[in-house]
């Protein structure tokens, strides 16, 4: 009875055992068809991709080493635009590499073809053809860029202070490029201008750190380190210089004078005609008048105090100058008054005294001096205008002062802080009185000071009993040196 139990279960063991034999045959079959599975690991270029060089090779990287038969210029085809570009077709290993004969066109979309019959060492195929695309990178910028214009231009005058330097230029520039080093301004002493640079695109602009002196030749100088933003040096660096208008140094110091840059100018009836009821022909012809060098003037008429310092000291006179009731001279009340009714020697005693104070080296102005500094830059017929001109907020004349002068500063002062440069007191200047010297002049003049002699000086600016025409900047008058008037006082420069 125990037997036959026992035949079955080898049976069924020997079954068993059958089976899993079976299993595992399937298994390794199975094992052994996966790895010898044929497959592209990797492209170079990747697909789509973009910003390819020009002169990168195709490599095709496989799972499995190559076989080199049947390998031909069909087997990888790199495509420009449909079009097949030659090259040298390799296999290493792995790798199938494309190297171009020739550089790759720029920008443009290029695809790539490989046959699916290639095979692997053991004569796998790869199965379906595969295709892919890239694209190559722009063109690279090999234009040096050049300057198109600046501001302000070569040899420019009369720029403002405030005014910033900027220049174009044929491309974008890069901002990195840009310094002190590259972007140079110098004035004429070859001391550099601090300031900041801004970059944008085709632009640079310096601005100063502080406004620029007037009356002044600047250079700016570009070098080769200025690049665009592909790095191409500047070609050609231009040099070019410009002039700052005219204007004030230094305001008022403590003596009450202020300093000027000096500078070019037009000196006559500038925008007048000798037709014009206000005009005079010793105002023509309007000429160009160059003042070379920085000078100190008075922002007020000289004062009576200021004088009876000069009278304490010893060294001016009081003859002459109370001669009637108008004169200012101790008079109680009116220390701050213009010094009048005082002669051309006794205005150049005062001038001669205050130099030897020490400060500086005072004198009259020339009348080109006093012009200049009248119009503070203008070209009206008054500082403050044409007749526009609220005359009254600027000056004492026969309008509001015929009774006598008036205090000075007490009107509006001039762009430059000069005070009752129109009315008030005439005021005396160092010139000879010629009617007709502006025509010995008509060509230009550089530092004039007037005609060599005379009989009488000149008289500007008008006075307290003057009428408006007389108050013009242009207005030319005279007296001789000894005479005296209350409506005459003066005023001082000095040299730089």
């Amino acid at each position: 009875m125990c037997k036959p139990y026992l035949v079955v279960e080898i049976s069924l063991l020997i079954v068993m055992s059958a089976g899993c034999a079976d299993s595992k045959k399937e298994e390794f079959e199975k094992t052994s068809t996966m790895s010898s599975a044929f497959t592209v690991s990797s492209v170079s270029p990747a697909n789509n991709a973009t910003g390819v060089s020009i002169s990168d090779n195709v490599t095709v990287t496989f799972s499995g080493i190559l076989s080199s038969s049947g390998v031909d210029n069909q087997t990888l085809q790199l495509l420009d635009n449909s079009t097949a570009l030659s090259g040298n077709l390799t296999v290493s290993s792995t790798q199938l590499i494309l190297n171009p004969a020739s550089s790759l066109s720029y920008n443009t979309q290029h695809s790539i073809q490989l046959s699916g019959q290639i095979q692997n060492s053991a004569g796998t195929s790869l199965g379906d053809n595969q295709t892919w695309s890239f694209t190559t990178g722009a063109e690279p910028d090999t234009t040096a860029p050049t300057s198109q214009s600046y501001s302000p231009s070569d040899n420019a005058t009369n720029i403002s202070t405030s005014d910033n330097i900027s220049i174009t230029f044929s491309e974008a520039i890069s901002s990195s490029s840009i310094s002190s080093t590259t972007f140079q301004v110098e004035d004429n002493a070859s001391t550099t201008v601090s300031g900041s640079y801004s970059v944008d695109n085709t632009t640079v602009t310096f601005t100063p750190a502080s406004a620029l002196t007037p009356y002044l030749k600047y250079t700016v100088t570009l070098t080769s380190g200025i690049t665009d933003t592909s790095g191409n040096a500047l070609q050609n660096p231009p040099s070019w210089s410009f002039t700052t208008k005219n204007g004030v140094i230094q305001v008022a110091d403590s003596e009450g004078m202020i300093l000027l840059s000096g500078g070019e100018f037009q000196m006559g009836a500038v925008n007048e005609s000798e037709s014009d009821a206000d005009t005079s022909s010793n105002e023509f012809p309007v000429h160009t008048v160059t003042l070379s060098n920085r000078f100190y003037i008075q922002e007020h008429e000289v004062t009576v105090d200021n004088y009876t310092a000069c009278v304490n000291a010893g060294s001016c006179t009081t003859t002459g100058v109370t001669y009637n009731s108008k004169c200012n001279y101790d008079v109680s009340g009116k220390g701050s008054y213009p010094m009048n009714c005082a002669t051309y020697t006794q205005a150049t005693d005062y001038t001669t005294w205050k130099t030897s104070t020490g400060s500086k080296s005072f004198r009259l102005c020339t009348e080109a001096e006093w012009e200049f500094a009248t119009r503070a830059g203008t070209t009206t017929k008054w500082w403050c205008g044409d007749d526009n001109c609220t005359l009254t907020d600027v000056a004492w004349y026969d309008s509001n002062s015929r009774s006598g002068t008036n205090a000075v500063k007490q009107k509006t002062a001039n762009a430059w802080g000069l005070y009752d440069v129109h009315g008030n007191a005439w005021e005396r200047v160092s010139d000879y009185y010629s009617g007709s010297y502006y025509n010995t002049v008509s060509s230009g003049a550089t530092n004039p000071t007037g005609p060599s002699t005379g009989s009488s000086r000149v008289l500007r600016g008008g006075g307290n009993s003057s009428e408006k025409k007389s108050l013009r900047s242009a207005k030319r008058w005279y007296k001789t040196p000894s005479s005296v008037s209350h409506s005459v006082g003066f005023r001082i420069c000095a040299d730089s």
